[in-house]
């Protein structure tokens, strides 16, 4: 089919998150208008809105821990996800809660999510930063402060020329030397849900710190040392910026489509061949084989909503169509933001 077939079936049989932000992100319709109102109402009666809405206590934090499968974060992506409105009771009391309560960010993440902070690699004021950008929030004043650390994290990469410049050995696993910076996950989200810090000088570089990752990739798992201690950075979806296409099974598939669609976010795809090369191949597959995407959509990656994981927007993906709407919408986000 061609593009504007596939946005007007979709429009006319997916589900209401999938109408609602095709409308909002790739129309550009007013969220004020009869049909979008509508589909905000028809959203909050989702199972999974549902869910989380039950999760709020009276002071607006959602289930217990900050970061984790059940947390505040998580609760928080499911709703931005769905494409509720930030302005909807719950999800606004849950962005105070999130900016109120801060000696609630070692739930669920513990010491670490501070250290990591500390040490330049992204913790929980990265990670709650990351949060309030993806709900369309980005004028706070600690969501700048780490936008500017997410800038430094891919800015560090420029001084690498190979993984051994940045790694050492410590009871046989690798670490990160002393004074290293790189960046993760957060780092990226952050950056693809902003737009303050896009200017030329910081596109420019943001342009060849990701080209010298696709150079770098695959890396390996690396640890972050503080003394004695090994702590696991957020490097989800981090490690392979080049993989192979042909052999990548359902995980590799979910981590590519939240990774390609944070670039293309940035606007960075059509300025590095690899990563061009990666989308144009999808281009390629998705003609030639119509039936792919259930394959791989098997895979408990795009279902199981977390930190990390989740990428299902359909309520149900018993039947097929429904599997091939939520990929073909991720193809529609990361062909809009890509091109």
């Amino acid at each position: 089919m061609q593009f504007d077939e596939v946005i007007v079936e979709l429009l006319d049989s997916a589900c209401p998150s999938i109408k609602y932000r095709l409308r909002s992100e790739l129309l550009g319709q007013s969220s004020a208008s009869p049909v979008m109102l509508k589909l905000q109402e028809q959203i909050q009666h989702d199972p999974m809105v549902q869910e989380v809405l039950h999760w709020q206590g009276l002071d607006g934090w959602l289930a217990w821990d900050f970061h984790g499968a059940k947390s505040h974060e998580t609760g928080i992506r499911i709703l931005c996800e769905k494409g509720l409105s930030h302005q909807h009771p719950v999800l606004a009391r849950a962005l105070d809660a999130l900016e109120g309560y801060t000696n609630r960010l070692d739930r669920g993440i513990g010491k670490p999510g501070w250290l990591l902070d500390q040490l330049g690699f992204g913790g929980a004021l990265m990670i709650r930063a990351a949060m309030f950008a993806s709900a369309g929030i980005e004028d706070k004043y600690f969501v700048q402060e780490q936008v500017q650390k997410a800038l430094t994290g891919f800015r560090a990469v420029l001084e690498v020329n190979s993984i051994k410049d940045i790694v050492e050995e410590y009871k046989s696993r690798l670490v990160f030397k002393p004074g290293v910076r790189w960046p993760g996950i957060y780092h990226l989200r952050l950056l693809a849900f902003t737009h303050q810090w896009k200017t030329a000088e910081n596109l420019f570089m943001l342009v060849n710190s990701i080209r010298r990752l696709v150079e770098l990739s695959p890396i390996p798992e690396i640890q972050v040392r503080s003394k004695s201690q090994w702590i696991a950075p957020a490097s989800f979806c981090m490690h392979d910026f080049n993989p192979n296409m042909d052999s990548m099974d359902g995980a590799h598939w979910m981590m590519w489509f939240h990774r390609t669609e944070c670039l293309a976010r940035l606007g960075v795809i059509q300025s590095i061949p690899g990563l061009k090369r990666q989308v144009d191949w999808l281009d390629t597959l998705s003609k030639a084989e119509p039936g792919w995407s259930t394959r791989i959509l098997s895979h408990p990656y795009f279902s199981r909503w977390g930190a990390y994981t989740g990428l299902m927007l359909e309520p149900d993906w018993r039947h097929p169509k429904s599997r091939e709407y939520d990929l073909t919408f991720r193809r529609l986000l990361i062909s809009h933001y890509g091109s």
